[in-house]
């Protein structure tokens, strides 16, 4: 404490013991050449002082010299030298002239300083004020934009700063810097009613002027947002620093007002999507289902007014086609089910060990039951290993591969369902030599509600789930999903899985 006490009191006193020693070298400096040579204006190297301690130190230390000077100058070089008398009349207004010459440099010189070094501190704050805004343009959350805010204004004004934001009828503290949470009852009443008159209130204005605080509004298109306050000391901020913190208000109103804006945006753009979602499904929903409802109704109604007169050949065509389109609408069902999970974060993995041979095996003789007309062909690496998985989402997986393969390739297509090994990944494909997909379609094929029409080949039928879903099941599992095509003759498409491999037993 007492170094502290001792530091700032050098601080004071320090620029007046230079300004006396500038002239005291001055004196010594001219004793020094009169005792050689006799000069009319020694003066002059007292100037030489003045203006360094105005240069140096202001105006007021610059004064102090000047009387220093004014006093050395009689004392040394006036007769009757080593007295402060005079009895020569030109000698009188030499020194007067001097005096007055000395006084009028300091000022000057003070003055410039005085000017440069305000200059330099706006530079320096428009510095801070520009970079202060590149910052504010970058965020997009109230609080972030608050907190950067409180702590700008704390850096300029160098005293605790508070930043107060209107809910639910009142002012609640958002920001502060040293951190506060609370405001006593009279300074809330004054930053109340800074926020309703939209003014300035607390110190050094013409609302609550007692009040310890400076309060500025946060003023926006749309009214007043809140509060910046600053907590002052006895004295009132002076005209430079009470525009820099009305500008760091203004821009922080601003910025408030475009995080207001950009929310408003985000969540109006999150209700035309979902929206856009919803009218899509249930379009998707309502189309799909429309076909495959009506050829039960069909069927069923057919057996149960003519069952009995229709050959057995022809009731069982009819039931089978019950069976194939009550399994095309489970399938669909279980797309949409599974996309739902997907988009709650609600998909659970039961993995247990999977044989990719039986996986494709069971995959190829299911759409054989159906009646899928392609050629298949199954490829598994020799020795490669069990993948540990949730075996019904990965059969999901690869079944939604092969049906969108069926669905896009004509009834004399090939398709290979393929696994092997690469870089400590186990990689399972289909390949078709369909007509391949377009390449404005290929990037967002992976996306939800990207319909076979699109994708070119038969038109199909499904609810465009398919390949979103399969991209969410091989995420769930840390793999990835990728789709190449042509893969060859400028024909055919290649959906890839990588999966890891363990590295140890689970």
């Amino acid at each position: 404490m007492h170094a502290r006490s001792g530091r700032r009191l050098l601080a004071m006193v320090g620029p007046y013991l230079w300004s006396a020693a500038a002239v005291i070298t001055a004196a010594g400096i001219g004793l020094a050449l009169t005792s050689q040579v006799r000069l009319p204006n020694v003066s002059m190297v007292f100037l030489l002082a003045v203006l360094f301690s105005a240069a140096r130190f202001g105006i007021w230390p610059a004064l102090v010299s000047s009387g220093l000077s004014f006093l050395a100058y009689n004392f040394f070089f006036i007769e009757p030298l080593h007295s402060f008398g005079v009895t020569e009349p030109h000698e009188l207004l030499a020194l007067f002239v001097l005096l007055a010459v000395a006084v009028l440099t300091s000022t000057i010189a003070g003055h410039a300083r005085e000017q440069a070094r305000r200059a330099a501190e706006r530079e320096v704050a428009s510095r801070r004020l520009y970079k202060f805004a590149r910052r504010l343009s970058a965020l997009a959350d109230p609080q972030s934009v608050v907190d950067h805010a409180a702590i700008q204004a704390h850096g300029d004004l160098r005293c605790p700063c508070m930043i107060l934001l209107s809910e639910g009828g009142g002012l609640v503290v958002s920001a502060a810097w040293p951190p506060k949470d609370q405001l006593d009852p009279e300074a809330l009443a004054a930053a109340s009613l800074a926020l309703t008159r939209g003014e300035a209130t607390g110190r050094g204005t013409a609302h609550c002027p007692t009040v310890p605080w400076l309060f500025l509004p946060l003023r926006t298109p749309e009214g007043a947002v809140g509060v910046i306050g600053a907590a002052l000391s006895d004295d009132v901020l002076d005209p430079e620093a009470r525009t820099l913190f009305e500008t760091v208000a203004e821009l922080t109103a601003t910025a408030l007002e475009r995080a207001r804006l950009g929310q408003e945006i985000t969540a109006a753009r999150t209700t035309a999507e979902t929206e856009r979602v919803r009218n899509t499904l249930l379009a998707s929903v309502s189309h799909d289902f429309r076909t495959p409802l009506a050829s039960i109704l069909g069927a069923s109604t057919s057996l149960i007014e003519y069952g009995a007169r229709l050959p057995e050949p022809a009731r069982r065509d009819l039931l089978v086609q019950v069976k194939d389109e009550a399994e095309h609408l489970d399938g669909m069902v279980k797309n949409l089910l599974a996309m739902t999970r997907l988009e709650a974060g609600a998909l659970e993995l039961n993995r247990d060990w999977i044989d990719l041979q039986e996986m494709f095996d069971r995959a190829v003789a299911m759409v054989r039951r159906r009646g899928a007309p392609q050629a298949f062909r199954v490829v598994v690496e020799a020795g490669l290993p069990f993948v540990w998985a949730d075996p019904n989402l990965l059969d999901q997986a690869l079944a939604n591969l092969v049906g969108n393969a069926i669905q896009h390739t004509g009834a004399d297509a090939h398709i290979i369902l393929e696994a092997k090994r690469e870089a400590g990944m186990v990689v399972l494909s289909v390949t078709d030599d369909g007509p391949g997909i377009a390449p404005d379609v290929l990037p967002h094929i992976f996306g939800k509600f990207v319909r076979a029409s699109r994708l070119g080949g038969d038109a199909g039928e499904g609810t465009g789930l398919g390949l979103a879903i399969v991209k969410g099941i091989v995420e769930a599992h840390d793999g990835t999903v990728a789709a190449a095509s042509p893969v060859a003759g400028r024909r055919g498409t290649r959906i890839e899985i990588r999966l890891p491999l363990p590295k140890e037993d689970p």
